[in-house]
């Protein structure tokens, strides 16, 4: 009876062994998965960051700019899920300046053709009258 119950606790401690080893061995995938999950974010948020910056966004939305980019930073240093969801936010801040400076630039293309749609209309009726008073 005595050597059946030696050989049980054996069991369960090699079981017990075994299922923290599992265990053990589970959590660098996890870590692994966490460091690949904000690389990617990380990856996503620098082709906004340049996105943004191919828009404009340092002469239209400089502060959002600047945020997404510090904001990138700190996700850099963070890692894991902090700086996935630093990341997330860098890629929040350099969407928004890509939408402002693409609004920005937009509004300043409109104000130029309506510039250049005045001073067209000024031409044409100065042309008109010209010709008006060479055929008097």
């Amino acid at each position: 009876m005595l050597d059946c119950l030696a050989r049980s606790r054996r069991m369960l401690g090699a079981s017990a062994l075994l299922c923290l080893l599992v265990a053990v061995a589970g959590l660098p995938g996890c870590a692994t998965r966490s460091k690949v999950s904000a690389s990617n974010e990380i990856a996503t948020a620098m082709f906004a960051i340049r996105d943004a910056r191919a828009s404009g966004a340092e002469t239209y939305s400089l502060e959002l700019l600047s945020q997404a980019e510090a904001t990138l930073a700190e996700a850099r240093e963070a890692g894991g899920a902090e700086g996935e969801r630093l990341a997330e936010s860098a890629l929040v801040y350099a969407q928004l300046a890509n939408v402002v400076a693409r609004r920005e630039g937009a509004r300043r293309q409109l104000a130029e053709a309506q510039q250049l749609e005045e001073e067209s209309s000024a031409l044409k009726k100065r042309t008109t009258r010209a010709v008006e008073e060479r055929l008097r």
